[in-house]
């Protein structure tokens, strides 16, 4: 009977070769290993980096997140003329720090001309207060058309119905001014012929000075100045929007969650939020999840399609550093470890 033997000389002599002695044999034979962990290693890698990404999803809990500043617009008061822009886009400003200055000619006309008098200048002709009422008057005419306009434009579909609501509140306004202003006449008509003029001269400057003051808009608390859309020179009209600050006090964060962690989702469920340098910073659930959006496109992983989160609403425990208090800016929100829904 013929023995088959399944080893050679080679196997069990590995450095020799035809009875010489092959140097560089152990070193061939360590690089032949290598070569096949390598390819054994780049086959397995995809579902070693499946089963990894699995067992972290498992374990940590984190959502893409944006960090939110509320944009606050300035809009004028008044028909008046921009002066003078102490601000352009991107200037941080502080509460108090002027923004604007407007002026109004006519206001400014009539102011002079009360001064005059008060002086002992010539009295005018007309009435004391007519100057005043005419401008008055001019102001709710001007209300009244642009209202019609906006129902309009309303029933075209052109307009919405937040800018109906608000030319009928500029109209209610005029016209309430207009009123206290022929009450204030009244009253003062029932007083002696000198006494009734110089209060009214007194009481229509008086209220001009105000108004007046009031073209002077400043920042009400610290903000950032996204967009300035009125130019210095320009007229502008009542309600005209003069530009947009974004405010930097109490940041919003919006989370969106995956809806398979819903459960985190709770007003009170501490959490953590990394900005783009690395740094985290403690957070909180707000509100709870009362709403689906579709993640942004900036938001979302290589390769992933569309997908829709639950939109969370949370709040920073202390204050952003100022260098990334910039609006829309992409976050990485961690809630804590849940071991009971990790045994689950």
């Amino acid at each position: 009977m013929m023995k088959i033997r399944f080893d050679s000389s080679k196997e069990r002599s590995p450095t020799q070769e035809q009875g010489l002695k092959v140097l560089y044999a152990p070193g061939k034979r360590v690089a032949f290993r290598l070569r096949w962990y390598l390819i054994l290693f780049l086959v397995a890698s995809p579902f070693v980096w499946f089963f990894a990404k699995l067992i972290y999803g498992a374990w940590v809990i984190e959502a893409p997140a944006q960090l939110i500043l509320p944009v606050v617009e300035i809009r004028a008061r008044d028909a008046a003329r921009v002066e003078h822009l102490a601000v352009k886009d991107g200037d941080t400003v502080k509460a108090g720090q002027l923004l604007l200055q407007m002026d109004n000619p006519e206001w400014r006309q009539r102011l002079g001309q009360l001064q005059a008098l008060t002086a002992g200048a010539e009295r005018s002709v007309a009435p004391a207060g007519s100057g005043l009422r005419n401008v008055l008057v001019r102001q709710l005419d001007r209300a009244r058309e642009k209202l019609a306009t906006v129902q309009r434009l309303r029933q075209d579909g052109a307009a919405t119905q937040g800018e109906a609501l608000a030319a009928a509140s500029e109209r209610d306004q005029r016209e309430s001014e207009l009123l206290a202003f022929d009450q204030r006449e009244e009253s003062l008509r029932l007083q002696p012929p000198a006494t009734r003029d110089n209060a009214m001269q007194k009481a229509e400057e008086v209220w001009l000075n105000g108004r007046l003051q009031a073209l002077r808009l400043q920042a009400q608390e610290n903000a950032v100045v996204s967009d300035v859309v009125v130019n210095e020179g320009e007229n502008v009209g009542s309600g005209t929007v003069l530009m947009r600050l974004q405010r930097t006090a109490d940041p919003m964060v919006l989370i969106f969650l995956d809806p398979v962690d819903a459960a985190y989702a709770k007003p009170g469920q501490p959490l953590k939020l990394q900005l783009p340098d690395g740094h985290w910073l403690p957070a909180k659930v707000v509100n709870a999840a009362d709403r689906v959006r579709r993640l942004p496109e900036d938001l979302r992983m290589p390769f992933a399609g569309a997908q829709n989160a639950l939109l969370v609403s949370a709040a920073v425990d202390g204050e952003v550093p100022p260098g990334w208090l910039v609006n829309q800016l992409p976050l990485k929100a961690r809630f804590p470890h849940d071991l009971s829904r990790l045994w689950r």
